[in-house]
């Protein structure tokens, strides 16, 4: 047999191709003071994902059903024997080789027509106290999109590739929308003591969605500057977003999530006792005789790698989620201090019947916080395997579904300040944007915990939110190249007080390392050359000086944001690195 050298590990590799993409649109004066505008256009799109290096179930146990070291019973496809339970070393090339040998992959079709129609201009006239006349848009708009998704053999089947969690069965969906909407902008008052301008605005959106009918969204606001120098803004609206096609039409499949606590797993669990006469229903209800879930009570083992199987599909009954947002603050550009200005907005959002599903925190404390009957839905939501009591295996694990059950609710304030100098020398340009979140809170459910994510990380949280953050950059212009310094600042957080509760009331929670992420500062450097009129090269060496993210074990967050155990969607997880562009323009 020839020797195969392999390198373990998965690896991806994704296509993103423009199948088709048409577009079209006529312009023109139907007065001096009004235009239309139609428009459309149709494009598709192909997203093809190939995986190797994964391994698969079949393949293993083919490769485990052997009775001598040189031959598999099936010898199929090249089977090489392995002992799983040898010493250190023993797996070889050709083994690892043979259980590496294929390849699995989704493509990801999708396809978006539209049409628009939009008459726009001013009315004619203006407000007796100002000289700019009344402006205002209508229009009507069409789009519709689909999407699918198609997976090879191995892909679809639960369990098959190793390390991938969930199937990705075949799924297709499409809805349309037709919308009309119109928006007004009205200066009142122009070049008045104490009243530079001030300006008010208004608009209206029907939106009739085929999946999710017919919903109304507003916005009101406007703008007051009572000097040249300073403006005084606001703005109130009711937003809404319609479920996508994934939402609505992606099937059930069990997958898995993090967590390293189970309430069930571990000795201090009892048969007999109450917790144990739950944890032994569950165990019935995934295919076992209760004899054999009760001799399971008490041997439950912990999850295994820190992962468990969850249940997430959408849902074709979702509606539009509805959101509250308004607005206030002020933009200052004072003519004492030339080439600076500064911004600064509070925001306050509130989403009402948000597309969520419940944490793994909400399913767990629906069962055993405190301890609900076996039959109570928040423990028939958890389904275990019948062979070791557990939530891997052949679990169903813990159903996550989609709802419009959610509400979401934030509020803190923005500030953008920029100053710009020119020199004998060259220039000189400085900029910072900042965030402080003083809440961000989620609920899943009316009986879920409304819980405070900012500052906190935890599988009940999402993606981190710290509660400061800033981006600064620093760039100095010398004739035709300029150099820059870009500073990004991210804020401590820690575990979430809540999940630790939990996490120790059922005999687990993170090491005390983990339990804190400490402030970071990421500097990028980049200069770039105008070597010509035509042609810049830009070099950039991104995290200078090679900061490497905090560990913090892979159970902690949830697998979509701490795959990898270091957050790398919050936190940069591959070091310093350089980068060298060129732009030519023609």
């Amino acid at each position: 047999m020839a020797r195969r050298f392999v390198e373990a590990g998965p690896r991806l590799s994704t296509y993103t191709t423009t199948l088709f993409d048409y577009r079209f649109g006529v312009r023109g004066d139907i007065a001096s003071n009004v235009q239309f505008d139609v428009s459309g256009g149709y494009g598709e799109s192909e997203n093809a994902q190939r995986q190797s290096g994964n391994g698969t179930l079949t393949r293993l146990r083919q490769a485990a059903l052997a009775t001598n070291t040189a031959t598999c019973v099936d010898n199929s496809n090249g089977c090489v024997p392995i002992n799983l339970f040898g010493a250190e070393g023993t797996i070889t090339p050709d083994q690892l080789g043979f259980l590496l040998g294929v390849t699995n992959g989704t493509t990801t079709k999708t396809t978006l027509a539209q049409a628009r129609g939009l008459l726009s201009g001013d009315v004619g006239f203006a407000s007796p106290f100002a000289s700019e006349a009344i402006s205002f848009a209508i229009g009507a708009e069409y789009r519709k999109y689909t999407a699918a998704v198609v997976s090879d053999e191995l892909t679809q089947r639960p369990n098959e590739v190793l390390g991938n969690g969930a199937a990705s069965p075949d799924v297709s969906g499409q809805y349309d929308v037709t919308e009309g909407f119109a928006e007004l902008i009205v200066p009142l008052v122009a070049e008045r003591p104490f009243f530079h301008s001030l300006t008010l605005e208004a608009g209206g959106r029907v939106s009739s969605y085929s999946t999710a009918g017919t919903n109304w969204t507003w916005k009101a606001g406007g703008s007051w500057e009572p000097v040249q120098s300073i403006k005084i803004r606001g703005n109130y609206q009711k937003a809404a977003r319609a479920p996508n096609i994934g939402e609505l039409f992606s099937p059930a499949v069990i997958g898995l999530d993090n967590s390293a606590v189970d309430p069930c797993a571990g000795a201090g669990v009892t048969a007999g006792s109450p917790l144990g006469q739950v944890c032994a229903a569950q165990i019935v209800a995934g295919g076992a005789t209760p004899a054999r879930a009760q001799s399971l009570i008490g041997n439950i083992p912990l999850p295994s790698a820190g992962q468990i199987n969850v249940t997430t599909g959408g849902n074709a009954s979702l509606g539009v989620e509805k959101a509250t947002t308004w607005t206030i603050g002020a933009v200052l550009q004072p003519q004492f201090f030339p080439g600076f200005s500064a911004s600064v907005d509070y925001y306050n959002i509130s989403v009402q019947d948000a597309i969520t599903s419940p944490t793994i925190g909400d399913v767990f404390n629906a069962c055993y916080t405190p301890l609900q009957g076996a039959t109570s839905p928040g423990c028939v939501a958890i389904g275990r395997d019948p062979i070791d009591g557990s939530l891997n295996g052949t679990a169903s694990g813990l159903a996550l579904p989609l709802s419009n059950l959610g509400r979401i609710k934030t509020d803190g304030i923005d500030v953008a300040l920029n100053y710009n100098h020119r020199f004998g020398f060259g220039g000189l340009a400085l900029s910072f944007i900042g965030n402080w979140t003083n809440s961000n809170k989620f609920q899943a459910t009316p009986t879920s915990v409304n819980r405070e994510c900012v500052g906190y990380y935890s599988v009940n949280c999402g993606s981190i939110q710290p509660e400061f953050s800033f981006n600064q950059r620093t760039t100095l212009t010398f004739g035709v190249a300029d150099i820059s310094l870009l500073w990004r600042y991210i804020d401590a957080v820690r575990y979430e007080p809540l999940a630790l509760a939990d996490d120790i009331a059922a005999g687990g929670g993170p090491l005390d390392d983990f339990r804190r992420i400490g402030a970071e500062h990421y500097f990028d450097l980049t200069t770039r050359f105008g070597v010509t009129d035509n042609f810049d090269l830009t070099l950039s060496a991104l995290n200078l000086f090679d900061n490497q993210p905090k560990v913090v074990g892979g159970s902690i967050g949830s697998t979509a944001y701490n795959s990898g155990n270091v957050y790398p969607s919050t936190y940069d997880a591959l070091g310093r690195r350089f980068v060298a562009s060129a732009r030519l323009r023609f």
